[in-house]
């Protein structure tokens, strides 16, 4: 006799489990940590790209590299020789991709004028996502932490199949 709940029939625990372990758009939920540098940019292009694409998502796969590769270039550029993560993640028919720097803690005023340069930096990839549908964000961590940066950048399949058109 089986221990399982009587509503659930073995064959649908199997099918539970075997779609458990393939991996689908809805199981895609990473994070990495890199050193960072430049070197970790090819790095962080193969993850993405391989991950969109056992996933489910290869459709997804050339935009979402262009975006990963640009926020951690961009979190190199403002945290030389600093440490970067990055998470990605499939949520509501939506790829989010984000990025954390150790970028250090400012005045309110130089904070500012930071976030303007940080900005400023991230137009491209903001026109390309912005012009394609999707989203790039950036705000600075606060508390409890006192420094850092979060870039982020939200993609639709939609999004994605225009980017493919440009």
């Amino acid at each position: 006799m089986s221990n399982n709940p009587p509503c659930v029939s073995e064959a649908a625990l199997a099918a539970a489990a075997a779609a458990a372990a393939t991996p689908q758009p809805a199981t895609l939920d990473y994070s990495f940590a890199f050193p960072g540098g430049a070197y970790c940019l090819a790095m962080a292009r193969t993850v993405v790209r391989r991950l969109l694409s056992d996933h489910g998502l290869a459709d997804m796969s050339e935009l979402g590299t262009l975006a990963a590769s640009e926020l951690i270039a961009h979190a190199c550029q403002f945290t030389p020789g600093q440490g970067v993560s990055l998470s990605l993640r499939w949520r509501f028919g939506v790829l989010r991709l984000t990025v954390f720097d150790e970028h250090p803690a400012h005045t309110a005023t130089a904070r500012k004028a930071c976030h303007a340069r940080r900005r400023e930096a991230l137009s491209t990839l903001d026109t390309v996502v912005g012009s394609c549908g999707g989203i790039v964000g950036l705000d600075h961590m606060g508390t409890p932490l006192s420094g850092g940066s979060k870039m982020w950048v939200a993609l639709s399949r939609e999004a994605a199949r225009n980017y493919a058109r440009l």
